[in-house]
């Protein structure tokens, strides 16, 4: 899949911006804070509407606008040049498919992928288990549709018995809620465990090319609660429901799963330089792009916010051997590619939330 074209309309600092992007390197240059990473942001939306700096639709609408809308044209392996129309308001999403409104958010998911690269993002390996969650949930949800669908379910439901504790309602009321939860959190755990196990079967090599040293790279999911089979997550939020009353919040279930990173054995976390963490984003997004390759027959977008910025220049040259000449990248950084020559990227001047180029 590639960009052909993308515009903006009322998205934060971008009042109105228009990118020709059919080639297969584009570099977004200059200073910060002038609409690089706004405009990587909108590309991004792309995958599942969803802006991968914030949950809240509201903070990417421009100033004093309604709506933001974003229009791409895109050039798809399945699906041949299609032109996608997004709306994003402050009371939700609408999407057209060359000009065919899509019903359901999850019909759209995952149909026009994009991966973020950002060595800057260390929230992955020093971040809590929340950050893990959606950083593979995310993935997640873009391979699998029935898994962005029990998420949604799930979080809703979720939402609904922690409301019904506060309220100390009788265990007949709460109940009738839990009996709900049961199917799709089973489902919940059972595709994370499969998706992960063949995302590492990427991951290992990728960061073995990356890593200074041929580190050995480790993702193990850790449950908050074994689910293996249908029944299992409602027999345990009956016997956690009185202590669950009491705190007012469920306790165990996906909502408190993790994802553990190691190095060479050890805790990325605890034992991992900088240098290592950083690498360890990178090559779990890269085994993202294979993993999409090998099961769908087409590689998604890479979007690079400043992707190498804090890397030493070996890491740097690691990196750039890896990536699939085939694979359209679309790059931001305050300063302009070394390699700008050798890898023919299109240079993009912003400034202002105006694109030159």
């Amino acid at each position: 899949m590639q960009f052909k074209r993308i515009s903006v309309r009322n998205y934060r600092n971008i009042e109105f911006g228009r990118l020709k992007l059919g080639s297969p390197r584009v570099f977004l240059h200059g200073p910060n804070g002038q609409g690089k990473t706004n405009m990587l942001e909108a590309l991004g939306l792309a995958t599942a509407l969803r802006p991968f700096r914030t949950h809240e639709n509201r903070v990417v609408i421009g100033p004093s606008a309604l709506y933001s809308e974003i229009v791409y044209d895109l050039d798809h392996e399945d699906l041949g040049e299609t032109q996608v129309r997004a709306k994003i308001k402050k009371s939700g999403k609408e999407v057209w498919i060359d000009g065919e409104p899509t019903k359901r958010l999850s019909d759209f998911v995952g149909k026009f992928p994009t991966v973020i690269l950002s060595s800057n993002d260390l929230q992955l390996t020093r971040g809590t288990p929340g950050n893990r969650r959606r950083f593979f949930d995310a993935f997640i949800c873009g391979v699998d549709r029935n898994y962005f669908r029990a998420l949604q379910t799930f979080q809703k439901l979720l939402q609904e018995r922690n409301a019904l504790l506060k309220q100390n309602e009788s265990d007949a009321v709460v109940s009738a809620f839990e009996s709900q939860m049961d199917e799709p959190a089973l489902t919940i755990c059972r595709v994370r465990t499969e998706i992960l196990d063949s995302l590492m079967e990427y991951a290992v090599g990728v960061h073995r090319e990356i890593s200074l040293d041929g580190e050995t790279l480790a993702v193990e999911y850790s449950r908050s609660a074994e689910l293996e089979e249908e029944g299992d997550y409602l027999k345990l939020l009956e016997k956690n429901r009185k202590r669950d009353g009491y705190l007012q919040s469920t306790g165990k279930g996906p909502h408190r799963d993790d994802f553990s990173i190691s190095l060479n054995g050890m805790s990325a976390d605890d034992f991992g330089s900088e240098g290592q963490q950083r690498s360890v984003t990178l090559s779990l997004s890269l085994a993202i792009i294979e993993f999409w390759q090998s099961r769908f027959g087409f590689r998604p977008v890479a979007l690079a916010d400043d992707a190498l910025g804090e890397l030493d220049q070996q890491r740097r040259d690691r990196f750039w051997s890896v990536l699939d000449k085939n694979l359209q990248i679309i790059a931001t950084g305050t300063q302009r590619p070394s390699r700008a020559e050798k890898d023919d990227w299109r240079i993009i001047e912003v400034s202002r939330g105006n694109f030159k180029g």
